[in-house]
């Protein structure tokens, strides 16, 4: 029996609980309908939100993954595009690629030109590693990167103006690195200290000598006739090779090859040696026939 009475006291309690339920129901049912229709819409925004949100940076992951920086004048076009994509994103690790990216390939293009470094293209570089300092300067591989780049772009300004006050700021971000303690087990930390030791060598002036030119050589201007080219090919050629007629009187003649001459104004030979003198050559007879003395006189 005691059983029986329990039993029947808890259908008593349900029926009562259901009664109490549709009382409820009856009274507030619209409004909780309301709220209802209310949370299945907001589900439904934030979803669709999401699923929005993520194909929109699947596309814009898409578009960079089609930039291209192979030459300059490509790579220019390709930077301004990644910049403006990343502007337009909030996604933070598109955000962190894509500046490290823009400042790394654009000290890449700085370096391609026809006279490195771009002054455009290292000024792109330094833009792009501020921003990466600014927005993620407690993340270890963002500050590495944008510090080392901003030594990078020092030393190119250096290159362009000259101005040794490149070398103290090229320093002075070499030195965030070394100082850092959370670089101590990153490649960022060895590649600080080596370019800091190698600072006098590349932040040096370089002069260029001035060529010297010697002086022209003066050439005496020769008389030399003009032979027709049709007359040339034909023209008679005497035993030193020259064709005839081309000799010009104003033309000097060696001193080695004159004959020495004598007081009387003629030519005599040379004696080599202990050659006996060539005997001269008689005169010629008189005219009458008659003989000459010694003398040589008819």
């Amino acid at each position: 029996m005691k059983a029986e009475r329990r039993h029947e006291l808890k259908e008593n309690e349900l029926l009562q609980a259901l009664n109490n339920a549709r009382k409820y129901l009856d009274e507030n049912g619209k409004p909780l309908g309301i709220a209802a229709v209310v949370v299945v819409v907001v589900v439904a925004a934030v979803s669709f939100s999401m699923r929005s949100r993520a194909a929109a940076i699947e596309d814009v992951w898409r578009r960079r993954a089609q930039l291209t920086f192979e030459d300059p004048e490509v790579g220019r076009e390709s930077l301004e595009s990644l910049a403006r994509m990343t502007e337009s994103v909030t996604d933070k690790r598109f955000v962190l690629s894509s500046l490290m990216e823009q400042g790394q390939q654009a000290l890449r293009l700085s370096a391609l030109v026809e006279a490195p470094p771009d002054p455009d293209f290292n000024d792109k570089a330094a833009a792009a590693f501020r921003q990466l300092l600014e927005r993620f300067s407690d993340n270890p591989l963002a500050f590495g990167v944008a510090e080392i780049g901003l030594a990078t772009v020092e030393e190119n300004e250096f290159v362009l103006d000259h101005d040794f006050a490149h070398k103290e700021r090229a320093d002075e971000h070499l030195g965030n690195i070394i100082n850092n303690s959370s670089m101590s087990s990153m490649p960022f930390m060895r590649a600080a200290m080596d370019r800091r030791q190698r600072l006098d060598e590349i932040f040096t002036r370089i002069r260029f000598a001035e060529p010297e030119f010697e002086e022209p050589l003066s050439i005496e201007a020769v008389d030399i006739p003009v032979i027709p080219v049709d007359e040339a090919v034909d023209a008679p050629v005497n035993e030193a090779g020259l064709i005839e007629g081309a000799e010009s009187a104003d033309a000097p003649t060696p001193a080695e090859d004159a004959a020495p001459v004598n007081e009387a104004g003629t030519e005599q030979e040379e004696s080599i040696g202990d050659t006996a003198p060539v005997d001269q050559a008689e005169p010629p007879p008189a005219e009458d026939g008659g003989a000459a003395d010694d003398t040589g006189t008819p």
